[in-house]
């Protein structure tokens, strides 16, 4: 008697990237930079001075679009790793992962709020941070939903 082996992936094998966590991440972070680069324009031509006071580092930090956008990117790219990983092992650790950014988001905007050296930086500042969150979140939610629709699929 012969028995066919089969050979099936688990969430937690380290197949190939998750079409789903890559396609909501990038769009999450595409909309958050496009939305984040337009407020600091709009900042700018409000006669926001977008310097502020950080807690660590120099004074007097300028933010101009580069940081605009490298600071919208790295966290975003380093919440796509951790939603990857959390995609791997449930929906309810995606969940967790949405929740824990969405609330670091919101707490992140009391930095800028503090700092800035101005009402408009402050309020854009924390505002992108919010935004950058949010878009987190969003994303998240789609990779759950996908996550659910394949698992009634299976």
């Amino acid at each position: 008697m012969e028995t066919a082996s089969t050979i099936t992936s688990s969430p937690t094998s380290s197949g190939p990237r998750n079409p789903a966590v890559v396609r909501a991440t990038t769009v999450g972070a595409a909309a958050a930079i496009v939305v984040n680069v337009s407020l600091w324009a709009i900042g700018g031509a409000a006669d926001a001075s977008f310097v502020v006071d950080p807690a660590i580092g120099e004074p007097d930090l300028e933010v101009g679009v580069v940081k605009v956008l490298l600071t919208t990117l790295l966290p975003f790219a380093a919440g796509a790793a951790l939603l990857a990983l959390a995609a791997r092992r449930s929906r309810r650790w995606v969940t967790m992962l949405a929740t824990v950014g969405g609330v670091v988001a919101v707490a992140s905007a009391a930095g800028p709020l503090a700092g800035g050296h101005d009402t408009a930086t402050g309020v854009l500042l924390a505002t992108m941070h919010v935004t950058t969150g949010a878009a987190f979140v969003v994303a998240a939610t789609k990779v759950t939903v996908v996550h659910r629709q394949r698992a009634v699929h299976e």
